[in-house]
């Protein structure tokens, strides 16, 4: 399947997955406090944070394997790849216990609920599992059923939870953890009744599965990391106020990212088995067409900009209409997350995830500091402008990293203009 038609049925997926959510934005601004808002981003943060180290890159190296090996022998890795995950949860969820008496105070959220989140995160596992074998399979209409389903359950248990049972917070984590659960049953059973939890492989496929994950998880922790800071820093500096404002900009802003999500899952089944094909015209045309992307989300994050004010007017409750001077530095820096992705598979291409984790600690270090700087000087923007700033840093770094280890022709035009 073509570029453009699977970024046209990832985007409507996406759109429609993302919208859902989305609509709910009027009724919880409605239902929930400025505090309880805060809560709630605070948790889901959380679980995002505990997702990196349960998953331990197995929907990643999916991915990668797809294609390279025989159906019959990368089922059998589907299934080892899955035993890590597992073994992870039960260390995380230990881990998340002892601490949570002193961690759940500093972030204003019960102890226990902080308990659970490792066991709200692992429900992700077998969904993300699902996915990259969808994907990579360009399939991406099954893909979008999946990711459409999974929305529509928590649209309608959040309904359910704090609309109709006024179940404040607790209803949004709890319809947060219902719809994970179904959407993990559903995997199960899908990969079940296809082959891919029996005969699982031996210790040299364990092993590659573990230096992979090895390798990306302080990537995945650091941006994850990158995203608690600001809640954290807000949290402690500012209140609970100032982090709910923020995270009702965050989710306007995810209108971004809808963008972006349909563009990754496009990109890598388009992308890798060109990069199989070495020769120079095939670079050249997947520069030309990295150049394109870069502009064409350029053009949205305008328009995006310039519609924003009339959505807060007509969609977001009055209490929340602070956070409409955040969304700019949010969008700007997805923009530079689009930038980014354009060129941060060839990394996981050659396998040198290490090289993620390497530039993450550096960003991780400037966005902290960045975090407790702006937010003591300017307020709870000063966490957009930790963000914008911190993507910007990212994006150079993972260029000039991914073009030492596959070097593209990004300067093609630049070589033929010199020579004529």
């Amino acid at each position: 399947m073509s570029l453009k038609r699977s970024f046209v049925i990832y985007t409507a997926s996406s759109i429609i997955g993302s919208a859902l959510p989305l609509a709910l934005l009027p009724l919880m601004t409605r239902y929930l406090s400025v505090e309880e808002y805060g809560v709630v981003a605070t948790m889901t943060t959380l679980i995002a944070f505990f997702t990196p180290p349960l998953t331990w890159g197995v929907p990643g190296i999916v991915s990668v394997e797809h294609g390279r090996l025989a159906p019959d022998t990368f089922r059998q890795f589907v299934a080892t790849a899955l035993s890590v995950p597992i073994v992870s949860l039960l260390l995380m969820t230990l881990l998340a216990a002892a601490a949570a008496p002193w961690v759940a105070p500093l972030l204003q959220i019960p102890s226990t609920w902080f308990a659970a989140m490792p066991l709200i995160a692992g429900l992700a596992v077998l969904p993300q599992v699902l996915s990259a074998i969808l994907r990579m399979s360009n399939r991406p209409m099954s893909f979008g059923l999946v990711e459409v389903g999974q929305a529509l359950a928590t649209v309608l248990l959040s309904y359910a939870f704090v609309v109709s049972l006024n179940g404040h917070w607790q209803g949004r984590m709890w319809a947060y953890a219902c719809a994970g659960g179904l959407a993990s049953l559903a995997a199960l059973v899908w990969l079940g009744s296809h082959g891919y939890l029996r005969r699982p492989a031996g210790a040299e496929m364990l092993k590659e599965v573990f230096r992979f994950g090895l390798g990306l998880l302080p990537h995945d922790l650091g941006n994850q990391a990158i995203r608690l800071a600001d809640r954290l820093f807000l949290v402690a500096l500012v209140g609970l106020g100032g982090a709910g404002q923020y995270a009702v900009a965050a989710q306007v802003t995810a209108v971004v990212m809808v963008l972006l999500s349909a563009f990754n899952r496009a990109w890598a089944p388009y992308l890798f088995p060109r990069l199989r094909d070495a020769s120079p015209e095939t670079q050249r045309q997947l520069v030309r067409v990295s150049y394109g992307v870069m502009a064409g989300f350029l053009a949205f994050f305008v328009v995006f900009n310039l519609l924003v004010p009339v959505a807060f007017h007509w969609f977001i409750d009055p209490k929340f209409h602070e956070a409409i001077a955040y969304v700019p530095w949010l969008s700007l820096g997805y923009f530079f997350t689009s930038v980014y992705m354009t060129y941060i598979d060839y990394i996981f291409y050659v396998k040198k995830t290490y090289l993620l984790s390497m530039m993450t600690t550096l960003n991780m270090s400037l966005n902290l500091g960045l975090n407790y700087l702006l937010i003591r000087e300017f307020g709870p923007i000063g966490a957009s402008y930790a963000f914008a700033t911190t993507m910007f840093v990212v994006m150079l770094v993972a260029f000039w990293l991914s073009n030492k280890v596959h070097p593209m022709p990004w300067f093609y035009w630049a070589r033929r203009r010199a020579a004529a």
